[in-house]
Formats: structure tokens, C-alpha cells, sequence
């Protein structure tokens, strides 16, 4: 029996990565997967998994793609997925129970949070900022929250509504294989970057130049020292240096958008 739950995918020239994440969704009513152009055979294994193939302009990021059609879905329930992510089968179970068995918990819930687990090429993170079991939001109700197409933190829950998490018991996860390689590592974070400064902004967030400057050192100790990132060996030292460096432009592009917002007539 499919759930009620329309699946939104977006991916570009990954196949091998849609052939393993489109079949754990088969429980869901409805997948759509956006193709941003790809030359591979990502289309064909969309089609063979039943997902509905939706081509579009390449974007910077996905979540202009969920904000552009988010509300055009066949359900109000969506859930929102990248090809690098696969569902366990415990958490297919947990999800299934909600929507068949315990569907009254959902009345008043916009969002559902799941355990979240990310690999760095093949291989479990245990520590940085990435590593452990994280929680990220997995299924929306598109009339319970708001969407805006920014980088990170374009959810935004309306009035009266609440999230749920779905608790970790050592099994139930979403599997985040993460980066195959350095140089997707790199071209992903960079499309990140054009987003960042707008979103910070508009997430409330300000810097001054002198934040900017200690941000490389703090950032570093966040993720080695704080986070556990030694944990990881050469791969954590390596993961702790990027996260400085992305952190630190980061923080620059905040600061370039809240000058220019700041000397802009109102």
C-alpha cells in the first residue's frame, strides 16, 4: 500500500547514486525527480523507478526547485531527498507507522525529523561537524510551513504547528552518503557559497570584520577539537580545515549582503 506522500528528488548526472536512494521510495504515492540536464542515464532510472521525470534548468541549489513546487504536489505531505541519500528499511518501517497506524499523532505536526548519518567516500563519520547521528527534516506538510529557496534554513513552520522526531534506535536512518570524492565535496559547497550570505541574512544573522578574521580558528576547533573530529584520522583533520574555510567565506558573503542591505534605500 503507498502512503500519501509525494517525494521530491533533484539531481544532475547520478545515476549510480538515484539506482540505490529512488527504490527505498517506493512506499511514497508519488516521486518526482527533477533532472538538471544530466547526460548520463539518471532519466531512464528514474522512469524504471517510478518517478515521474521533470526536466528544469540547472539552479545553484534544490531548494529552489522545492520552493518553486512545493506546492503543486498531488499530497500535502513531501518528502524532500537528495540521490546521495538512502532510507533504511527500520526507518521506512517507523514512517509507515505514522501515516497507517498512528496517523491522529500527525494532526498537528508541519514537519518530521529523522536520524541522520553521514559517509565521507564509502566510509561512517564518527566525528565533525558532520559526523554522529544527526537530525535533519525529512517530510513536510506543505500547508503547514512556509518555504522560502534559501540555502540551509528555508523551512519555516507556521502558527500552531510542531515538528516531530523520530527517536534513534541503532537501525532507523537516513544514510547520507555524502561525498564520493574531494572534487563533489568542492563544486557542492561552492554552489552553497552563492546562497549563503542571503540566507544568513535573512536568518537574522549580522558579523563584523573582526569576527571574520578569528572565524578560520574557531570554526577549525568547533570541528576537530569539539566535535570530535580526530576521531575521523587524516580524514577529520581534512574535513576540519574545510569546514574552516567554508565557514570563513561563509561569513565573508554575510558580511559583503549585509553591507550592501545596509546602504541600500529603503
Amino acid at each position: 500500500m503507498k502512503l500519501p506522500i509525494s517525494a521530491i528528488v533533484v539531481g544532475h548526472n547520478e545515476a549510480n547514486l538515484l539506482a540505490n536512494s529512488l527504490p527505498k521510495l517506493n512506499f511514497c504515492d508519488e516521486i518526482l525527480y527533477f533532472d538538471l540536464g544530466s547526460t548520463d542515464e539518471s532519466k531512464e532510472i528514474a522512469e524504471k523507478n517510478n518517478a515521474k521525470v521533470i526536466e528544469h534548468n540547472i539552479v545553484p541549489i534544490c531548494e529552489w526547485i522545492h520552493a518553486e513546487y512545493l506546492l503543486t504536489t498531488k499530497h500535502q505531505w513531501v518528502l524532500l531527498t537528495d540521490p546521495d541519500e538512502i532510507l533504511s528499511q527500520d526507518l521506512i518501517n517507523n514512517i509507515m507507522f505514522l501515516f497507517k497506524e498512528e496517523s491522529h499523532l500527525l494532526k498537528n505536526i508541519g514537519c518530521i525529523m529523522v536520524p541522520w548519518i553521514f559517509h565521507f567516500k564509502g566510509k561512517k563519520l564518527q566525528g565533525t561537524v558532520w559526523g554522529g547521528t544527526r537530525s535533519k527534516v525529512l517530510i513536510i506538510n506543505n500547508q503547514r510551513l512556509t518555504y522560502e529557496p534559501l540555502v540551509h534554513i528555508g523551512k519555516k513552520l507556521k502558527e500552531n504547528y510542531d515538528s516531530m522526531e523520530v527517536p534513534f534506535d541503532g537501525k532507523n536512518s537516513l544514510n547520507h552518503y555524502w561525498m564520493i570524492d574531494y572534487k563533489r565535496l568542492i563544486e557542492k559547497h561552492k554552489r552553497y557559497l552563492r546562497n549563503e550570505g542571503e540566507a544568513r541574512y535573512k536568518s537574522g544573522q549580522r558579523t563584523k570584520i573582526v569576527a571574520i578574521l578569528f572565524e578560520p580558528i574557531k570554526a577549525f576547533k568547533y570541528s576537530y577539537i569539539d566535535r570530535q573530529g580526530f576521531k575521523d584520522g587524516w580524514t577529520g583533520i581534512f574535513l576540519s580545515f574545510f569546514w574552516s574555510w567554508y565557514q570563513t567565506i561563509a561569513s565573508f558573503q554575510l558580511y559583503k549582503y549585509q553591507i550592501k542591505e545596509e546602504n541600500t534605500p529603503q
